[in-house]
């Protein structure tokens, strides 16, 4: 029986030394206690025009201060605090839109009821709220769950049962065997059988004590789980809890943003108001030349490109209509060139016959007809010209114009290249008159098109007019044509562009900036709504643009709500 107790005793001390070993004795001792997050002590309070909240650190009180609507900073304000038993104070300017005040009241724990009088333009106000001020000297401790609840987990009740059932076998396994019937027997073998049954019995019990010691080593790997695992030099490790005045989200699901966060953020907000709006749909356009301004400049035949007096024109230089770009000597094959020359000489025979005739006529003009003269010389005259047009064509210079005016988008030529027939060698467009042409489904009717606006990769908003639209389909689709009223510079013909086409149809809704608009984790659109100074919740909505700049909220919003329509992006990455 004493055996079966220490045994016991023995497992009841392992145990606790398990669950209450270096590192891990939370209850009393100064090692244990991990001091937890602190929230820093702060007040919000809401009037009709300004909110404000105030934080306490230190014995130092800062005070932000902003735009209930906007939530833009109000800078240049008189904020005075005062409460039950603090006597009146004026907080100092800190930053735009911030404030500071000493309050040695802030290092005495308990609760303060506050008033604050702002007076900022011809806005007056008078906000109040309450500060709890904690006792620093008295952090609060984190400490381990009771016995009972550790004993009664089945990881641990395992390796108990294990223990306990190992005991139990090796105490069954060694046992003396029973006493033999023979009394003869009995006499010899005795004092033998008391050594070897005691030797067994030892070994046993460091068995037995080897299970437990095991058993113990486990019990302390399972019970230091996280928040009490040891490093190098065998003290618990416990991590930092995470700032009472960092932005993140929270277990309802909206996230806090600290005023300092919301400041360098640049956060802004937007009461909306339900409105009436053109229902709208997008179109996928490219940027086109408009066909009055566009000209292209091809070779008439085949030659080789000649230098002008002030050179060949390139790409960029603006250039007027009837301005010479190049010139062009036409080159002729060998082929044409032999039966060029045949006709030359025949024409230069039949002008020397001609001539001669000529002037026999006119020595006998007498008694010749005035007839035959004035034949003779008008076919004279025929042939010269055909001699003068035959005669410079391998020579000639073909000149090749600007049919417009306009900046020259294309250059295909160089100093002696050799061009073909019909082959492109300018073209000259007018940036100021630019057109969009737009692929849509065989939907919208010309009276149904009441406006258009553009929106290109670089976040510019273009006004657009309607032209018209093919009368075929072009790949199943309907070409649209759109008149930009308002081009910049940097818009490229072949740029892509968005388009949003406004029709007849009228919708209700809360039309906010496309800034506003984000998406989700879930993919669906979304907008953040803000329910407090320093709380936002996420708002799914259902929307459509108007034009390149503002969409309209159908659903998932309600009149009133601020919307965040700046710096949305940014609080959208908070987690």
């Amino acid at each position: 029986m004493h055996r079966i107790f220490l045994t016991a005793l023995t497992l009841f001390v392992c145990v606790s030394i398990a669950w209450a070993g270096p590192g891990h004795d939370h209850g009393g001792g100064l090692d244990g206690v991990v001091a937890a997050a602190r929230e820093i002590p702060r007040i919000e309070s809401v009037g009709s025009d300004m909110e404000l909240v105030a934080t306490a650190e230190g014995h130092k009180l800062t005070i932000y201060l902003d735009r209930s609507a906007s939530n833009e900073p109000i800078d240049g304000a008189r904020i005075e605090v005062s409460g039950d038993g603090i006597a009146p104070a004026v907080a100092t300017r800190l930053a735009p839109g911030t404030y500071g005040l000493e309050a040695e009241w802030l290092d005495v724990p308990g609760t303060k009821a506050l008033v604050f009088t702002v007076s900022a333009g011809d806005m007056i106000d008078l906000l109040n709220g309450t500060l709890t001020v904690p006792n620093a000297e008295m952090p609060e401790a984190v400490r381990p769950p009771p016995l009972r609840e550790v004993v009664t987990r089945p990881d641990i009740l395992g390796l108990l049962g294990g223990a306990v059932a190992l005991g139990f076998v090796m105490a069954l396994l060694f046992v003396p065997g029973r006493h033999l019937n023979s009394t003869e027997t009995e006499s010899k073998s005795g004092t033998a059988q008391s050594a070897i049954t005691s030797s067994m019995r030892n070994a046993a019990e460091v068995i037995l004590i080897a299970a437990l010691a095991t058993a113990t080593l486990m019990i302390r790997d399972v019970q230091a789980g996280p928040g009490h695992d040891h490093d190098d030099h065998g003290h618990g490790a416990v991590p930092a809890a995470q700032s009472g005045d960092a932005p993140r989200k929270l277990p309802d699901g909206t996230v806090f943003v600290p005023k300092p966060t919301q400041r360098l953020l640049q956060v802004r907000t937007e009461p909306v108001e339900r409105q009436s709006a053109p229902r709208t749909r997008e179109l996928i356009g490219t940027v086109v030349s408009d066909p009055s301004a566009f000209g292209q400049v091809q070779s008439p035949m085949d030659g080789k490109i000649e230098v002008t007096d002030r050179g060949i024109s390139h790409v960029g230089q603006k250039v007027q209509a009837g301005d010479v770009l190049a010139l062009l000597s036409p080159t002729i094959p060998l082929a044409d060139l032999g039966t060029l020359q045949q006709v030359r000489a025949e024409v230069e025979g039949k002008l020397r016959i001609a001539e001669q005739r000529l002037a026999r006529l006119t020595r006998i003009a007498n008694v010749v007809a005035q007839r035959q003269i004035d034949e003779t010389q008008t076919e004279l005259d025929a042939l010269r010209e055909q001699k003068r047009v035959l005669t410079p064509k391998d020579v000639e210079k073909f000149k090749l114009v600007a049919p417009v005016s306009g900046i020259i988008s294309l250059a295909n030529v160089k100093a002696g290249q050799v061009v073909s027939a019909r082959e492109t060698l300018f073209e000259i467009v007018d940036p100021a008159r630019l057109w969009v042409e737009a692929i849509g489904s065989d939907i919208h009717g010309d009276g149904d098109i009441v406006a258009a606006d553009g929106l290109d990769t670089e976040g510019h908003v273009l006004k657009l007019s309607y032209v018209g639209r093919a009368p075929t389909l072009r790949q199943q689709s309907r070409p649209y044509l759109f008149r930009i009223d308002d081009a910049h510079a940097e818009l490229s013909i072949g740029a892509p562009l968005k388009v949003v086409v406004q029709k007849s149809e009228m919708a209700q809704g809360f039309i906010i900036p496309d800034s506003a608009v984000v998406r989700g984790t879930n993919g669906l659109p979304q907008v953040w709504v803000k329910v407090s100074p320093e709380r936002f919740r996420a708002a799914t909505i259902r929307s459509f643009q108007l034009n390149g700049a503002r969409t309209l909220v159908t659903a998932g919003i309600t009149e009133g709500d601020r919307v965040l329509i700046t710096g949305a992006e940014l609080v959208n990455q908070i987690r």
